[in-house]
C-alpha cells in the first residue's frame, strides 16, 4: 500500500501514523534513510536505536530531503 507524505518548509516529513504502527516506530527512534538507483527513499531503524553519529545521519536526512524536493519542483516546472 501506498501512501503520501507532505515535505513541510523546512524540509520534513510525517511518516503516516498506519506507516508507524505497522512498523513500530515510536517518538525519538532515529531512521536512517537511504535513496536507491530507482528514486526511492529507503528508511531503516524503528525501534533500533542509532546514537552513534547522530548529528551526522540528522544532516544526512535534512540533505537527502532538501535535494529531493529540490528535485521535485525542477520536474514539477518542466
Amino acid at each position: 500500500m501506498k501512501y503520501s507524505c507532505k515535505v513541510n518548509p523546512k524540509g520534513q516529513i510525517t511518516i503516516p501514523s498506519q506507516i508507524r504502527k505497522m512498523l513500530e516506530i515510536k517518538e525519538d527512534d532515529i531512521l536512517l534513510a537511504k535513496t536507491t538507483e530507482e528514486g526511492y527513499i529507503v528508511l531503516e531503524g524503528g525501534s533500533v536505536k542509532i546514537d552513534k553519529d547522530r548529528e551526522l545521519l540528522l544532516g544526512l536526512l535534512e540533505e537527502t530531503f532538501s535535494a529531493l524536493k529540490k528535485r521535485e519542483e525542477a520536474i514539477n516546472k518542466g
